[in-house]
C-alpha cells in the first residue's frame, strides 16, 4: 500500500498525447522581435551561482580547446611529417625520440582533456537549465493556483496549460542547449576568423566571402522551410483532430454506417499533409545541395590557393591543415547559429508569456481570519459576472442563515443559485452589498482561511486520477485511514469501495472514469464529510444518484447537517422538503421564502414547480 503521506499524483493527462501536443505547439509559437524577454529569466538563473560559474569556466575551456585543435593538427604535420622541422617544435612537450608517436600521444591527451571539459560544460548547463525550468514551472503553477476566476474567464484553460507546458519546454530547450551552443558558436566564429587571418589574410577573405554566400542563402530560404513546416503541422493537426473525433465517437460512426466517409476524410487530410511535407523536403533537399556545392567549391578553392602558397614556400603544410579546420569550424558554426537564433527568439516569446502569468495578481485578497460561528448573510447583494457586466446575476438579494440551520435554494436555471455559492466561496466579490460569514464582511477575509470553513459537494462530482482513498482524503490534510473509512461509511460509499479490486487503493482512473455517476457522487460526499467544516454547500449533491442511493445519502445528510450551516441547491424538490427554509430565486431576485408547505399554500413560482414535479412523479 502506498505511503499515505505521499502527495497525490498530479498527472492528469496521457503521456504520449502530452508530448505530441507539446511538440506540435512548439512549432507554432510566435517569436519575439528581440532577445530582451530572456533577461526576465535571470532571477531564476542567479539562484544557482555555483552551477553558472562552473558552466562559464568549462565553456571557456572547451572553446579554447576547440580553437586549439587546428594548432595541434598543424604541429603534427609540421613537426611529425616534415623534413624541415620549424623551431617551435622544440618547445612542444613531446618526446621527439619516439618520432611521430610522441605527437599522437599529445593528441590523445588533448582529446581526453577536451572530452572532460566538454562533458563538464554540458553537465553544468544542463543541470542549471533543468533546475531553472523546474523552478519556473513551479512558480507559474503556484501563481495560477491563487489567481481569481476572473483571470480564467479572460484566458482560456487550454492556453494556460500550453504556457505551463509548451512555453516552459521552449525555455528549457534554450537554457539547457541553445544558449550554450550560441555562446560556444560565437566564440568559435570569432576565434576561428581571427586565427584564419593570422595564418593567411588572403585565405581568410576567401572564407568570409564563401561563408557570407552560405549565410545569405540560408537567411532567404529558412523562412520558406519554416512556413512549409508549420503548414505541415497544421495539416497533421487537422488529420489528428478528425481521427480523434471519429475514434472518440466510434459507436456513433458505426451506428450511422459512416466508416467510409471518415476513412475518406482522414485519407484526404493525410494526403494534404504529405503534399506539404513533400514540398518542404524538396526545398530542404535543394538547399542542402546548393550549400554542399558552394561549401565544397569553397574548400577546393581554399586548398588550391593554399597548395600554391606551399609550393611557393610562403606557407607550410601545417598552416594549410590548420586553416582548413578553422574554415570548417567558422562556416559550420555560422550556419548553425541561424537556427539557434530562431530558437532563441521563440524562447524569448515564451518567456514573455510566462512572465505575464507571474506578473498577474489575484483580485480576491484579504487578511482577516473568519469567525467560525457559521452564520451566513447576504445584504442587498448585486452582482454581475465580469464577462457579462450588463447581465446581473443577482439583484438586491438579502437573506440570512443561522448556525445549524438548513436552507434550500430553488428556482429555474439561471436564477442565481450557483452564483450565491460563488460569492460565498469568494471566487468573486459582489459589486454592491455585503456577504457575511460569521458576522464578518468576506471582502476583509483571507480567501484560503474563509474556504477552509466550507465543505462543498459539487454537481457532477469532480474527482481526480488516483485511488478512492486519495479522492476522499483530498478533503482534509493529514486524514487517517480510519477517518477516511468513517467518512465513506457516512456517505454510504464504503461497501462499493471495499468491493473494488484493491479496495480503497483501487485506481479509479482519470476523473473517476471507472465509477458510475452515483459512485462518484458518493465519494465526493465522503470528501465533504471528511472536511468537517462548519458550513456545508450542496450543489445538486444527489443529482446523479439512483433512488436507493439517494435515500441512503439523504440519511447521511441528516446526520451531517447537525450543528452545521447548510445551503442546498436542488432542482429536484423532493430533496429539500426537510429544509428549515426554502429560498426561491428567479432572475437573480429573491422571489419568495418559507417552508415547503407555506410556499405551496401561497402559490407562485415554487408552487408551480412543485406541482409540475410531484404530479409528474405521481404519474
Amino acid at each position: 500500500m502506498a505511503d499515505r503521506n505521499d502527495p497525490i499524483d498530479p498527472s492528469r493527462s496521457a503521456g504520449a498525447g502530452y508530448i505530441a501536443q507539446v511538440e506540435q505547439d512548439k512549432g507554432k509559437r510566435e517569436r519575439s522581435r528581440s532577445l530582451a524577454p530572456l533577461a526576465k529569466m535571470w532571477p531564476f538563473v542567479r539562484r544557482y551561482p555555483g552551477r553558472l560559474l562552473g558552466f562559464l569556466i568549462f565553456l571557456v575551456l572547451s572553446s579554447v580547446f576547440t580553437l586549439s585543435l587546428p594548432g595541434v593538427l598543424k604541429a603534427i604535420i609540421d613537426c611529425g611529417f616534415s623534413d624541415t622541422v620549424p623551431g617551435y617544435c622544440t618547445r612542444l612537450p613531446v618526446d621527439t625520440s619516439a618520432g611521430v608517436d610522441g605527437y599522437f600521444k599529445l593528441v590523445m591527451g588533448f582529446a581526453l582533456l577536451f572530452s572532460v571539459f566538454g562533458a563538464l560544460r554540458f553537465y553544468f548547463i544542463t543541470t542549471l537549465g533543468q533546475r531553472v525550468v523546474a523552478d519556473l514551472r513551479r512558480a507559474v503553477f503556484d501563481r495560477l493556483t491563487i489567481l481569481s476566476p476572473q483571470y480564467f474567464e479572460r484566458v482560456r484553460t487550454g492556453e494556460v496549460l500550453s504556457r505551463l507546458t509548451t512555453d516552459t519546454t521552449l525555455v528549457e530547450t534554450v537554457v539547457t542547449g541553445s544558449i550554450s551552443f550560441a555562446l560556444r558558436s560565437i566564440a568559435t566564429i570569432i576565434g576561428s576568423v581571427t586565427l584564419m587571418f593570422v595564418v593567411s589574410w588572403q585565405l581568410g577573405l576567401l572564407v568570409v566571402a564563401v561563408g557570407g554566400v552560405i549565410v545569405g542563402i540560408v537567411i532567404v530560404v529558412t523562412p520558406i522551410i519554416r512556413r512549409l513546416s508549420r503548414d505541415g503541422q497544421d495539416r497533421l493537426a487537422e488529420a489528428s483532430g478528425r481521427a480523434g473525433e471519429a475514434i472518440g465517437s466510434i459507436q456513433t460512426v458505426q451506428a450511422y454506417t459512416r466508416e467510409r466517409l471518415e476513412r475518406d476524410m482522414f485519407g484526404a487530410a493525410i494526403e494534404r499533409t504529405y503534399a506539404v511535407q513533400a514540398k518542404r523536403i524538396g526545398v530542404q533537399s535543394w538547399l542542402t545541395a546548393v550549400l554542399f556545392a558552394i561549401g565544397m567549391a569553397g574548400i577546393a578553392g581554399i586548398l588550391w590557393y593554399g597548395a600554391r602558397q606551399v609550393m611557393a614556400g610562403t606557407m607550410s603544410g601545417g598552416d594549410i591543415g590548420a586553416f582548413t579546420v578553422y574554415a570548417i569550424l567558422s562556416v559550420s558554426s555560422l550556419s548553425s547559429l541561424t537556427e539557434t537564433w530562431t530558437n532563441l527568439l521563440r524562447a524569448a516569446g515564451a518567456s514573455e508569456r510566462l512572465i505575464d502569468i507571474l506578473d498577474e495578481s489575484p483580485t480576491i485578497i484579504g487578511e482577516d481570519q473568519p469567525n467560525p460561528a457559521g452564520r451566513v448573510a447576504f445584504e442587498n447583494v448585486n452582482f454581475a459576472y465580469p464577462t457579462r457586466p450588463d447581465a446581473p446575476a443577482l439583484h438586491e438579494v438579502s437573506f440570512s442563515v443561522e448556525p445549524g440551520e438548513t436552507i434550500a435554494l430553488v428556482g429555474p436555471s439561471g436564477a442565481g443559485k450557483t452564483t450565491v455559492f460563488q460569492l460565498l466561496l469568494r471566487f468573486y466579490d459582489a459589486q454592491d452589498g455585503i456577504v457575511r460569514v460569521g458576522g464578518d464582511n468576506v471582502r476583509r477575509l483571507d480567501p484560503e482561511s474563509l474556504r477552509a470553513q466550507i465543505a462543498i459537494v459539487q454537481q457532477g462530482a469532480p474527482l481526480f486520477s488516483g485511488t478512492a482513498f486519495d479522492n476522499i482524503a483530498y478533503g482534509r490534510d493529514g486524514a487517517s485511514r480510519e477517518d477516511v473509512i468513517a467518512a465513506a461509511k457516512s456517505a454510504y460509499a464504503h461497501d462499493f469501495i471495499d468491493a473494488l479490486p484493491d479496495g480503497y487503493e483501487t485506481d479509479i482512473g482519470e476523473r473517476g472514469a471507472t465509477l458510475s455517476g452515483g459512485q462518484k457522487q458518493r465519494i465526493a460526499i465522503a470528501r465533504a464529510i471528511l472536511r468537517d467544516a462548519p458550513i456545508l454547500l450542496l450543489d445538486e449533491a444527489t443529482s446523479a444518484l439512483d433512488s436507493e442511493s439517494e435515500r441512503a445519502v439523504q440519511l447521511a445528510f441528516e446526520t451531517l447537517r447537525q450543528g452545521r450551516t447548510t445551503l442546498v441547491i436542488a432542482h429536484r424538490l423532493a430533496t429539500v422538503l426537510k429544509a428549515d427554509r426554502i429560498i426561491v430565486l428567479d432572475q437573480g431576485r429573491v422571489a419568495d421564502t418559507g417552508t415547503h408547505t407555506e410556499l405551496v399554500e401561497r402559490g407562485g413560482l415554487y408552487a408551480r414547480l412543485a406541482e409540475l414535479q410531484f404530479n409528474t412523479l405521481a404519474s
